[in-house]
């Protein structure tokens, strides 16, 4: 097993293995996906796509639990885009409750509706309705700020992008010079926002 996140040698090796000596470490194997960043993991996803079978129920039990959304979201993107239908299938049941919910942090729930939507596990009027929801849910969410917030975290925003565009190192004081609280605000309104335009596209894409 790799023994740190740039143990290449390892994953090399463990591709040159039996599939009898490789299948009993695809739990383990899957952790190394947590984050897309690491160095290998792009090297691990592909060696766990020559066992997609059996790493089925290991991506279940991640899906049911849902305490880690990053992890969900890169077996998602980095694992599951490749399989076809019939597989997909396997774990439709799961993959509907990701898209039932909402993660207005990592969007799995928006990139599990399109999975669905693309293997036809979900009929397009489900589809719409689905996003119709987590769209008025994300403009129920934007309509609590005011307008001087918006109007306050604009203005920050613009004073930011000055002083990384003219004096980087007065980057420092522009913190400063607001609480913690309206930074937290600031960047919640801008997630939202993002998250409303994901959520926009992703009805686009799925209408067309």
């Amino acid at each position: 097993m790799p023994t740190d996140k740039y143990d290449f040698k390892s994953v090399e090796r463990l591709s040159c293995l039996e599939e009898s000596q490789v299948i009993p470490l695809i739990p383990e194997l899957l952790e190394w996906v947590q984050d897309i960043n690491w160095p290998i993991a792009a090297a691990v996803a592909d060696l766990l796509q020559k066992y997609k079978v059996h790493t089925v129920p290991h991506i279940e039990a991640v899906f049911l639990l849902r305490d880690d959304s990053i992890w969900i979201y890169n077996i998602l993107a980095y694992l599951m885009n490749e399989w076809d239908s019939g597989l997909v299938s396997a774990l439709s049941s799961s993959i509907l409750k990701l898209a039932q919910a909402s993660d207005i942090y990592e969007d799995t729930d928006l990139l599990a509706v399109e999975i669905l939507s693309k293997h036809r596990l979900i009929t397009k009027n489900a589809v719409v309705i689905l996003l119709e929801i987590k769209l008025s849910d994300a403009e129920g969410l934007l309509n609590r700020f005011t307008d001087d917030q918006k109007a306050l975290y604009q203005s920050m925003e613009n004073e930011r992008l000055h002083l990384l565009g003219t004096d980087p190192a007065q980057m420092m004081n522009h913190l400063l010079n607001y609480s913690e609280v309206t930074h937290r605000q600031k960047w919640e309104l801008e997630n939202l926002l993002r998250r409303h335009e994901e959520i926009a596209a992703t009805l686009s894409r799925i209408m067309e």
